[in-house]
C-alpha cells in the first residue's frame, strides 16, 4: 500500500519523540534545488582538475546547516573558485541562483520493513530536476538533449537510530553519481564524494559509524544532503538507503517560486 506515514510532525518542525514508524513502503522527500549560470565560477570551470576531491569541506556543519569549504582548498582544489563562491552553492542568493522545490521518492523493493529504499536516475536517462525552469536548458547531454545543468540540491530529513535489537539488518545510507555529494549526519560529515568527476560511490553503515557521528541508540537525529551538478554531460543520481527518513519540507523558497 502506498503513501503510508512515517510519523506526523508537530508544530515548529520538532518531531514526535518516540520511535519512527517502519512500516512504510515508499518514503517521499521535499529538498530545495538552486539553479545557477553557467558564468558562475564554480560551474562548468576550465580548470582540469578533475576527480573524486575528498576533504574539500570542513567535518560539521555550519551555524546555519551548511558545508564549510576547508582553508585551502580554493584556486584549482576540486575546482571551486573560493570560498565566497562556494557559499553560495546552499543558500539563495538573489542575481545567482533560483530556488526551486523538488520532491523524491525512494521505493522499498522488498515492501517490508528493513527493506532498501532506492531512488535513482541514471544514464541514459540522467537526472535533470528542473529542465525548462529558473535559468533556463542551456548545454546537451550524452544523448544530444538541451538540459538544465549547473545546479545542487539540499534535503534536510531525521530518522531514528533504531536499536540492534529491534531489527534484523543494519543502519545504512549510500550514493553513487556526479558531482559532489556531502551527507552529514547528526551534523557530522558521513559520506563524502566532493569535486568535478564521473559516477562514484560511497557509503557510511551507522552501526560500524555510531561513535564517531555521536549516535545513540532509540534517539533522533538529523541527516543532511548536499549535491551539486557543475559540469557537463553526465548527471547521475542514485541514493539507496534502510533508514526510514522524515519528509522535513524547506520553510523558504526564493521570491519566484514562492
Amino acid at each position: 500500500m502506498k503513501n503510508k506515514t512515517l510519523m506526523t510532525a508537530l508544530a515548529g518542525g520538532i518531531f514526535a519523540a518516540t520511535p519512527f514508524a517502519v512500516s512504510a513502503d515508499e518514503i517521499q522527500l521535499t529538498g530545495v534545488v538552486r539553479d545557477f549560470l553557467v558564468s558562475h565560477p564554480d560551474m562548468q570551470n576550465p580548470t582540469k582538475d578533475f576527480g573524486v576531491k575528498s576533504g574539500l569541506v570542513k567535518d560539521n556543519l555550519s551555524s546555519d546547516g551548511k558545508p564549510v569549504l576547508v582553508d585551502g582548498h580554493n584556486g584549482v582544489r576540486g575546482m571551486i573558485t573560493s570560498a565566497s563562491s562556494f557559499n553560495q552553492w546552499f543558500r539563495d542568493t538573489p542575481g545567482v541562483n533560483i530556488s526551486i522545490p523538488f520532491s523524491i521518492t525512494l521505493d522499498n523493493g522488498e515492501e517490508e520493513a528493513g527493506g532498501l529504499y532506492t531512488f535513482a536516475v541514471e544514464k541514459p536517462n540522467y537526472f535533470f530536476p528542473i529542465d525548462g525552469l529558473g535559468w533556463g536548458d542551456t548545454a546537451r547531454d550524452k544523448n544530444g538533449n538541451y538540459r538544465n545543468f549547473y545546479f545542487t540540491y539540499e534535503i534536510q530529513t531525521e530518522f531514528t537510530f533504531i536499536p540492534k535489537d529491534e531489527r534484523d539488518y543494519d543502519m545504512t545510507f549510500s550514493f553513487t553519481g556526479d558531482d559532489d555529494i556531502w551527507v552529514f549526519i547528526n551534523g557530522k560529515l558521513a559520506v563524502d564524494i566532493g569535486g568535478v568527476h564521473g559516477q562514484a560511490q560511497r557509503s557510511v553503515n551507522l552501526d560500524e559509524s555510531a561513535a564517531e557521528l555521536g549516535l545513540t541508540e532509540g534517539e533522533n537525529y538529523t541527516l543532511d544532503f548536499f549535491f551539486a551538478e557543475r559540469h557537463t554531460t553526465e548527471s547521475n543520481f542514485r541514493i539507496e538507503t534502510t533508514l526510514h527518513l522524515v519528509d522535513i519540507p524547506p520553510t523558504s523558497i526564493s521570491p519566484l517560486y514562492d
